[in-house]
């Protein structure tokens, strides 16, 4: 499972694990487009990441600026890594550091 999308009553919640990388792209986007209508707010968890690519880094800028409110949960070090190559720390993460 590369990602997996929940919607609670008001939130939706994002799970991104192993490799998210282009190939779900378009499958994740369309997902997020199906529940995230009337949500609050976002949570995303990266923890059981291992390969992410810039793409989906993009889709999540794309997400920030559409969510309400966004937040990451458990942020793996391979995300982080991807966010600091890409210069999206601030945007994404606020300055989130590792192991925040």
């Amino acid at each position: 499972m590369a990602f997996a999308v929940h919607r609670t009553e008001n939130t939706l919640s994002l799970e991104l694990e192993g490799g998210v990388t282009i190939r779900q792209a378009v499958d994740l986007a369309a997902r997020i487009a199906e529940v995230l209508d009337g949500c609050a707010s976002v949570a995303i968890d990266t923890g059981g990441l291992q390969e992410v690519d810039s793409c989906i880094l993009q889709l999540l800028c794309s997400l920030l600026k559409t969510a309400p409110a966004l937040t990451f949960h458990q942020p793996s070090a391979i995300f982080l890594a991807a966010v600091d190559r890409c210069g999206l720390r601030r945007e994404l993460l606020g300055g989130v550091r590792e192991g925040g």
